[in-house]
This record gives C-alpha cells, structure tokens and sequence, in this order.
C-alpha cells in the first residue's frame, strides 16, 4: 500500500509541476492600453485531494436465513485546477472551468452462509465543470455548460453504488419587451456501477429540448408558445420513452382598469414507447373582479386522452368535459366565504360512462382578539358520483406519496392490484424492494404502505409510485362531507385547536361490486407551546370509521439552543401511540429523539456530533429498535482542510441484528 502511495502522489504531482511555471499562484499580468488578449485567465487555483473510506456491515440473522458481511474500502488522490477568465474580452465569452484528475482503488469483500467473495478495482478520476456566459450584455445572451461528477451512495446490506453524472446544454435568450424568446438544450447521462461485479449495473440517459416564445400585443394582451421534447431511457428496467408537448396560451385582461381576466389554453402531448399517452386539452378560465369584496372565476375544459402500457392493461381511450364555478366575498377583511360548484362527464370507448356533480360552500374567519388571534374555518361538500357500463382496469404513473414514520401512505385510488405496485425514487434511478424496502397491507379497499426501517427508503422522503387499479361501474355513490377547523393563537405562544372531519357515503344499489363506502367521523383535539426555539405539541384523534377505526395520541417536541464560544445543540423527539379496533385489531406504540451538537473551537477546529434513536413496538409487524451515531472533526489551518466523518449504526428486530460503521477521511491541500 506504500509503494502505491507513492505512486499515486507522483501521479498527481506531474500536472502541478508542468503547469506551476505557465500560471503559479500569483495574479495575471495586467494587459497594456489598447492590446487585446484572445484568452485572459483572471484566476486559478490548485488544490490536492486525498480521500479514504471505509465500510463494514454485518446482518445475524434469528430465523436461520444465514448471517452475513459486507465489507468495503476506497482510496482516492486527485489533483483539482480551478481557473475563471475570458475570451477577448468579458462581454463577448466569461468562462470557469474545473477539473479534478487522479487514480481510485476499490476493494470489495463479502460473506454470506459461509462463502466469501471479494473483487478489487483500479481505476482514473475524471470529473470537470466548465460554464461559458457569451454576449452578457447583448439583447441576445447565453450560456454553455458541461459537467461530470461522481457520488457514492452506501445501501443498507449491499454494495455501495458509485453514480457518475455527466451534463452538458445550452441556454440562449432573446430579451425583447415585444417578443422575448427562450431556448434551452439539457442533456444528462448517469451511471450505476456497484462496487459488487456480480451486480448489475445500471445507466440512465435524459434528454429535453425547450422553446417559448410570445407576442405581446400590449400590456394585457399576449399569446405564447412552448414546445417541450424529452426523451428518457433507463436499464435495466426497460424504461424508454420520447415525448412531444406543444402548449397555445393566450391571456387577456379586459373591463374597467383591466380588472377582469381570460386566459386560454390549447395543450397537445404525444408520449411514444414504453408506455403511450396521446393527450388534446382545451381549457378556458374567467377571471370577473365584481367589486373589491365581490370575485369571481369559471372554468371549462375539454380533454380527449388515449393510453396504453405494457403492463398488460389495454389502451384506454376517454372524452372528459368539466366546468366549475367559484364565487368568492370578503367581509371586513376577517370573513371570506366562497361558493364552488363543478360537474364532469367522462366517456370511455368501452361504454363506461361517469357522471360527476358538486357543491361546495365554505367559511373562513380570521379575527384579532385581547388574547391573540381565533381562525376558523368550515366546509360543506356535497358530491354525487354516477358510473354506467362496465368496469376496467386503469393505470397510475408516478403518484407522490411521503413517508412520516410510523403513519403509512395511503394510495390514491382504491381496488388496486397489488402486484402491479412499482414505487422509485424521485429521480427514478432507484428502484425499491418490496419486503426488503416497503411493506403494503389492505386496509378495506384501500391500500396502504409502509416503510421498512432497514430499507433503503429515508423517513420523510418523498416516492413515486405505479400500480394498475379497477374502475368499476353500475352504481352511484352519494358522498357529504363536514369539515370544521378551530384554533386561537394566544400572545403568550400557546395554540389549541379542534378539526372535525365528517363523512356520510351511500351507494346504490348496496350490492354494488368495487366500492366499499366509508362512513366516518375523526375529532381531533391538540394543543401546540411555541416560544421562542422551543415547540411542543400534544394531538389526541378520535377516529371512528366503519373501515378503520383507530385511537391515536402523538407528542412532539424541538428545541435548539446556542450556548456561549460557538456552539449549537438541538433535540427533537416524537411519541405516538395508535390503537386500530377493526380487523385486525393492531397496536403501535413509536419513539423517536434525535440530538445534534455543533462546537466551534478557536478559528481552526470544528467538532459535529449526532445521535438518532428509534423505537417502534407493532403488535402485527413486531418490534423493532435502532440507533445512529455520526461524529466528525473538521480542522482547517491555512491551506490545508482535514475532514474525519466515523458513522455507527446498530437495528435489531424479531428477524436479524444489524450492524454498519463507516470511516470517512478527506484531506485537502491548496498550493
């Protein structure tokens, strides 16, 4: 390991010596009066960089399903030159330009039932960020860039994955009050090596072009175009698309000082590939400003969509027809109270016909009192839902759903087909494990799912998700809806509130196949203390439900503190404890505290520590506890920055006794 050392550092050294005597460290010579120079390098810097890490993780199994070890090291040294500068002069071309040049060893070993497996790499660093800013002050600007970056994700009981990112477009501009124009190119390439061979790795390639333009007639009448192309392709999960969108707006604003406002809308999209979707929509909405407590907005849209996935769900062809009305008065400034009313029809080429119609009024009061301020708010929701013909299946791409432990997400849509359940990142490079991941549970006809705690999904993050689900037909459902909020925000930082949600649904005939309506009412009572850093809150919600019911009372609790000589501590904890009575009956019982201390010593030296406990106690799932330490020490003296990061991490359940530790060192050095 020495010898290599040594080799790498001469490695990184060669760049710095041949390039010292052409730029040093000093600034650039002042050009004379009148000479002009064709590329002027306004500053550079040099910075070397070290970086070590290293990662253990072991799994003891208590059901005989074999223990296992996984065990990673990286070393990395790169040379990194910095410039900025221009090309014959700072209005016509501004560049900066980065590079980080170096060598990478890797080694990998893991143990499972008994057999090992290792593997070993070599390998160059090549990462670069170059941004050109040309005719900055002309009516007509732009700006080139390309990139390359590396991360190194670790995954919980698998080999850490190393993503490589390149991106590189362009973005050029027409400014002109008359008719201003845009034009962007992006394109992006990730790739997906796992430090395991045996793994297989992955890659994604996105593309989008995007051009907008208008023409302003006057102030308060203009008419734009965008068109959106974008191609996607991933593997190894099959994922390859190309889509066209092109989008015809105009607004105007009309009547006495223009207070009165129409926009349209004409939008086309044609999506071809792994999935299709061809989509025509025209949208129409009204804007009437009656008096300055009197408005008013309408709406009518008209939508014909065609679709088909490979999901094995046949295309789907649908005619939509909306319209909806708001009708919005203030009082005194402390009572607005609104009037919303809608109806949709939708047609399918199979004969399925729905029937949509609503009312809803609503009530929102704000008032200063002698103790603070009383905010309240009602709305009453009347909706009638009529399907003829017969039932079919559909498809949902990309649904948002957030984790917040120990409360699952509940899909959307109900009567969904379990297997057809995909859920990603956001960014959709990763795809997660059912089981391994998440875990989904059918609560009546809805679906719900949680996230495992050992899995690769983050507590508070955001995923989406696909699943094919069953729209059936011949009923009608009848829903009415109460909800009441009230809270009084008091001077002296304490807030109690009440929330009522209420919910009567009937559907007829009761024999009816693919609804189950939900009857429920939920009283919630909490009470929340703000002063100053400090926030506490107590909930108690009674949730009574002919699907699931359930008790809950959850605490909550943060408080950051700054003592004295640089230093920073914050503790956050959470408790609930939810009582579900329907079948099956279920208990849990969840705890969370989470505290972070930050200390600045002198101007040189900087010590973080971060310590995360979690228990959860799950009559259905088991139990569960776990606990996360981070350190890290941060020195920085002169040129010279070193960076030590030891992360522990220990969770056990009625399944397995995990265990991972990772040492992260990092040093750098300016010259």
């Amino acid at each position: 390991m020495k010898v290599r050392a040594r080799r790498l550092t001469a490695v990184a050294l060669i760049p710095s010596i041949a390039l010292g005597p052409l730029w040093g460290c000093q600034a650039p010579a002042p050009s004379r009066p009148g000479e002009t120079k064709g590329i002027q390098i306004t500053d550079f810097r040099r910075q070397l960089e070290f970086t070590a890490r290293l990662r253990d993780q072991e799994q003891n199994s208590k059901v005989s399903t074999g223990d296992s070890r996984l065990e990673e090291r990286e070393f990395e040294e790169a040379l990194r030159l910095e410039t900025e500068g221009s090309v014959y002069h700072p209005n016509f071309l501004e560049f900066t330009l980065a590079g980080l040049f170096g060598l990478l060893q890797s080694d990998f070993e893991s143990h499972y039932g008994g057999v090992p497996r290792s593997s070993g790499d070599d390998g160059d660093v090549l990462e670069f960020d170059l941004e050109g800013r040309f005719l900055k002050k002309k009516p007509y600007p732009g700006s080139v860039f390309a990139r390359r970056y590396r991360t190194l994700e670790p995954r919980p009981f698998l080999s850490s994955l190393e993503t490589t990112t390149t991106n590189y477009g362009f973005n050029w501009q027409y400014v002109d009050a008359k008719m201003p124009t845009n034009l962007q190119f992006n394109s992006t390439d990730v790739k997906l090596d796992p430090l395991d061979p045996d793994e297989d790795d992955g890659e994604q390639e996105n593309m989008s072009l995007r051009f907008d333009t208008a023409y302003r007639f006057n102030d308060n009448n203009a008419l734009s175009f965008i068109y959106e192309r974008r191609s996607v392709s991933e593997r190894p999960f099959e994922l390859d698309y190309d889509s066209d969108e092109l989008t015809l707006s105009h607004r105007l604003d009309f009547g006495e000082r223009h207070k009165h406002r129409l926009d349209s809308e004409l939008n086309y999209f044609n999506q071809t590939g792994t999935f299709d979707i061809e989509r025509t929509r025209w949208r129409e909405t009204l804007r009437l400003t009656h008096s300055e407590t009197l408005r008013s907005w309408y709406q009518t849209e008209i939508l014909q969509r065609k679709q088909g996935f490979l999901s094995g769900v046949p295309p789907i062809k649908e005619n939509s027809y909306f319209a909806s009305g708001t009708l919005e008065h203030t009082l005194y400034e402390s009572l607005v109270s609104q009037l919303y009313g809608f109806g949709q029809f939708q047609e399918f080429d199979d004969g399925l016909e729905i029937t949509r119609l609503g009312l809803q009024p609503s009530l929102d009061y704000r008032k200063k009192d002698p103790f603070g301020v009383l905010l309240a708010n009602y709305s009453f929701r009347a909706q009638t839902e009529e399907r003829e013909g017969s039932g079919r299946s559909l498809e949902v791409v990309d649904e948002r759903g957030t984790f917040d432990d120990p409360e699952p997400i509940v899909l959307t849509n109900t009567n969904v087909v379990l297997s057809s359940i995909q859920i990603t990142a956001e960014d959709r490079l990763t795809v997660y494990r059912r089981g391994d991941d998440y875990r989904v549970q059918v609560v009546g006809d809805r679906v719900e799912i949680e996230r495992v705690p050992t899995g690769r999904v983050l507590d508070g993050q955001t995923v989406l998700i696909d699943y094919v689900w069953l729209l059936a037909g011949d009923f009608t459902l009848d829903t009415v809806n109460h909800n009441l909020v009230v809270r009084q925000n008091f001077k002296f930082g304490l807030s109690p509130y009440y929330r009522l949600r209420d919910q009567d649904q009937d559907v007829t005939p009761e024999s009816a196949v693919g609804v189950q309506p939900e009857d429920l009412t939920a009283h919630i009572y909490g009470l929340e203390y703000q002063k100053g850093p400090l926030r506490m809150i107590a909930e108690y919600e009674d949730h009574e439900s002919n699907i699931n019911p359930f008790d809950a009372l959850r605490l909550a609790a943060d408080y950051t503190h700054r003592f004295e000589r640089n230093a920073t501590a914050r503790l956050r904890a959470r408790w609930s404890d939810i009582d579900r009575t329907g079948q099956p009956n279920r208990e849990t019982e969840f705890f969370t505290i989470e505290g972070r201390y930050r200390q600045r010593i002198g101007e040189h030296l900087t010590l973080e520590g971060a310590v995360l406990y979690r228990t959860e106690e799950d009559s259905v799932s088991g139990d569960d506890e776990g606990v996360d330490v981070d350190l890290t020490v941060e020195w920085i003296i002169r040129e010279t920055e070193l960076r030590v990061t030891y992360e522990f991490g220990r969770f056990e359940d009625d399944f397995a006794d995990s265990k991972n530790q990772t040492l992260f060192v990092q040093m750098k050095r300016r010259f």
